[in-house]
């Protein structure tokens, strides 16, 4: 083989590789942020936070609605949330090989509280799916929310619950947050409203609306959170 075929075919093989490790997680496949180890911040406090893990510092200013990441490995780990220097109590969370724990900042008064958001072990049957949604911001007021799920799609479901509001002392509570379920998998819909000035667009005049597919046994939990600007938006997590 001549060295200029040879050099082309190597070309031709590198250009693969870069195209290869370019490629974007397909649906159902799963990414690098659900297979990182480490402990997942929720930002519902209104301020900036810092994040503490073990005592030292993971993250700075993390920004209100926003939710972040940061890696650590698998094991017991304290964690610390603080806004302009004050330090709340800190919560221990266990983080597992591939997954995250999920801690949240929340408004308590006018204080900074800490509290976990990992779910409730409610477990999801085989052919079945299940959603919740957490109301996390706190600038928002009371909301409404409804969904069409796989069992029943056809515009509106019944609404979340009411009244909706921002309520940090039982945001971890299964009772007062409880996960719904389909008898059948596949796509749900959510849709969340400000009341009372929003509900009135009707279904398709939502504030905020997010969309997923779930196979069996899978479960999500959808976020609302305060918007930069002002409103509301919405993040799913595991």
């Amino acid at each position: 083989m001549s060295i200029r075929v040879t050099a082309a075919l190597a070309l031709f093989s590198a250009l693969i590789a870069a195209c290869s490790a370019k490629e974007p997680s397909g649906p159902g496949r799963q990414s690098d942020a659900q297979k990182q180890t480490g402990v997942r911040i929720v930002n519902a406090y209104g301020q900036p936070v810092d994040v503490l893990v073990d005592g030292v510092i993971a993250a700075q200013g993390v920004a209100p609605g926003r939710v972040d990441t940061v890696a650590q490995t698998a094991g017991q780990h304290a964690v610390s949330l603080r806004a302009a220097s004050v330090t709340t109590s800190a919560v221990q969370v266990t983080t597992n090989e591939d997954a995250v724990a999920t801690v949240a900042a929340l408004r308590w008064g006018a204080a900074l509280a800490v509290s976990t958001l990992d779910d409730t072990n409610a477990i999801v049957p085989p052919g079945k799916t299940k959603v919740r949604v957490l109301h996390l911001a706190p600038n928002a007021g009371e909301i409404q929310v409804a969904r069409t799920q796989p069992d029943w799609l056809s515009p509106p479901l019944i609404g979340w619950k009411s009244p909706f509001l921002y309520d940090s002392v039982h945001i971890s509570d299964p009772l007062a947050n409880p996960y719904y379920q389909s008898e059948t998998v596949g796509p749900w819909d959510v849709r969340v409203w400000l009341t009372p000035s929003e509900d009135v667009l009707g279904w398709d005049g939502a504030t905020a609306r997010v969309s997923f597919t779930l196979a069996s046994g899978e479960k999500r939990s959808v976020l609302v959170l305060d918007k930069p600007g002002g409103g509301i938006q919405l993040s799913v997590i595991d």
